[in-house]
């Protein structure tokens, strides 16, 4: 059983530190591949390395709430299990979770030995998702497609900059996207300059292939949101940035 688990990968995000490590050491010992964050910033950094089968998500975490995380989880990754682990008993709060995306809304206190069942369950049901609605980025290959089929090469910052929109929730702000894409080596000015630029020339590109900029909204002095659904392929592929 245990060998079976190990095909097995759990991203667990979960504040509070001793429950994180009780239960990662247990999943573990059950052979589960398990990689745990404390909140969405460090689920995010997760994610930029590999997709899960499985997350595990607390609903009481610092910054960003979990029904949030769950409902950009959900648009940005469709094929993934989600299992809400939660001190929130009201059947209000059942419900919006399951209406968030939750595959399995369980409270705590946890019974370890049911989780583990529960895993294993949720995986044996989980199919590779289609939806002929959304868009598709390949992070291995640098390809955005259409519903319809049809792709168009981007280059690795192009693609990168897809992929900070698909985890952020469609929305990232000026200074994250700096953050993430930026060059530590240089000024803010120049990043801000070099965003700009990026953002610009991507619009354009996709205009010739899509018939419209309009991919991309730029919120003045806030941001920049994404305006079409997106479904992330070949993340944990991805590897150096191609300019």
């Amino acid at each position: 059983m245990k060998q079976e688990n190990s095909n097995i990968s759990i991203l667990l995000v979960e504040d509070n530190t001793s429950l994180r490590q009780e239960l990662s050491d247990f999943l573990r010992d059950e052979g589960f591949k398990v990689t745990s964050a404390s909140d969405g910033v460090e689920m995010n950094f997760a994610l930029e390395q590999f997709v899960p089968n499985i997350v595990i998500l607390d609903l009481n975490l610092p910054g960003e709430d979990g029904m949030s995380i769950a409902k950009r989880l959900r648009s940005a990754l469709p094929g993934i299990g989600l299992i809400m682990l939660t001190a929130r008993i009201r059947s209000s709060d059942r419900n919006e979770g399951y209406a968030s995306g939750a595959d399995v809304y369980l409270t705590k206190p946890t019974v370890p030995e049911e989780l583990v069942h529960v895993v294993r369950n949720l995986n044996r049901r989980l199919k590779p998702t289609e939806d002929n609605s959304q868009w598709i980025l390949d992070t291995e290959k640098y390809l955005l497609s259409q519903p319809n089929g049809d792709s168009v090469s981007l280059t690795g910052l192009e693609t990168l900059l897809v992929k900070e929109l698909v985890l952020h929730g469609k929305f990232i702000s000026h200074d994250d996207l700096i953050y993430y894409l930026g060059d530590p080596d240089e000024s803010e000015e120049f990043n801000k300059s070099r965003m700009e630029v990026l953002i610009s020339r991507f619009r354009k590109k996709i205009s010739a292939f899509y018939n419209s900029e309009n991919l991309i909204k730029v919120i003045r002095g806030k941001g920049y949101q994404l305006l079409i659904p997106v479904t992330l392929k070949n993340v944990a592929a991805s590897g150096k940035t191609k300019y």
